[in-house]
């Protein structure tokens, strides 16, 4: 058994790597960490192939596209 120094080791929940910790900071800030990387992925996802499709789809036109339909 070790000797108690009277100092405690830090658990910071920020860099908690335990998917399996069960404190409730760490459990909480992963869910909202989770959320918000879902939430925020599938936005920016939506938006850049939005801003993609009508890049490209002008660059298709300005190329000659639009001749070769009728």
């Amino acid at each position: 058994m070790g000797v108690l120094t009277g100092e405690r080791q830090q658990h910071r929940y920020q860099a908690c790597r335990d998917d399996d910790c069960q404190r409730f900071a760490c459990r909480v800030y992963r869910e909202g960490y989770e959320a918000g990387y879902g939430a925020g992925a599938a936005a920016g996802y939506a938006q850049g192939q939005a801003a993609g499709y009508e890049a490209g789809h002008a660059d298709g036109y300005a190329a000659g596209a639009a001749s070769q339909d009728g």
